[in-house]
């Protein structure tokens, strides 16, 4: 199935509704429509320090501990060009979203997040079923800590990562351990599209075997 981009009506390699292009004029068009309203006045959040250049800045949002500059430098990126990374035949689905879709179970509305960040390795086990909203917060805890990571200047990064990443992903589905489900137990027909107020997660085997559902 071929798709289009509905503002410029090109032909898509990818499973969003515009262009790159479309993508970034609607939301230069956005930001100029949103703060030319009559009495906008930009939200603040008193001042703090750069955690890696130690300059001073206006927070523009409660956590923020970075200025523009250093975001940029440090920001945590899993994959460099996520819309290169491999997809469905027809293009309109990343192998991980493919595999589960083939499972029998609609997802609509619904991210598939891989614990290890690597979008190669669709392992049922390594899979994460989550909303967009829980999806963002997961990242923003991960970028965070990365930040922080990067700050101490640690010799053995990687595997610090690996660990922590871990770490911080059993952390965040224990805090909402009562909308986290195993699919096994889901109780209810694949044919039916999963609640997006839940975090739907595979069985994780002690050898490291995928499950079946």
């Amino acid at each position: 199935m071929v798709r289009y981009c509905q503002k410029c009506g090109c032909e898509l390699s990818t499973e969003y509704k515009f262009c790159s292009s479309c993508k970034k004029e609607n939301k230069r068009e956005y930001a100029r429509n949103r703060y030319r309203q009559p009495g906008f006045v930009q939200k603040r959040y008193g001042e703090t320090q750069c955690i890696f250049c130690g300059k001073t800045i206006i927070k523009n949002r409660p956590n923020q501990d970075t200025c523009f500059d250093c975001y940029k430098k440090h920001k945590h990126k899993t994959v460099d060009n996520y819309n290169r990374v491999k997809r469905s035949k027809d293009g309109k689905y990343t192998l991980a979203r493919e595999k589960i879709i083939k499972l029998g179970f609609k997802i609509p509305y619904l991210v598939v997040h891989h614990r290890d960040e690597n979008p190669s390795n669709n392992s049922l086990n390594n899979l994460i079923i989550l909303s967009r909203k829980h999806h963002a917060c997961l990242h923003k805890i991960l970028e965070k800590n990365w930040s922080l990571l990067l700050k101490n200047n640690n010799s053995d990064l990687k595997n610090c990562w690996n660990t922590l990443r871990d770490q911080l992903t059993t952390t965040y589905l224990e805090i909402n351990n009562a909308n986290v489900i195993k699919i096994t137990d889901i109780g209810q027909s694949a044919a039916e599209p999963l609640e997006k107020e839940n975090i739907y997660i595979f069985e994780i085997q002690e050898e490291g075997s995928e499950t079946t559902y």
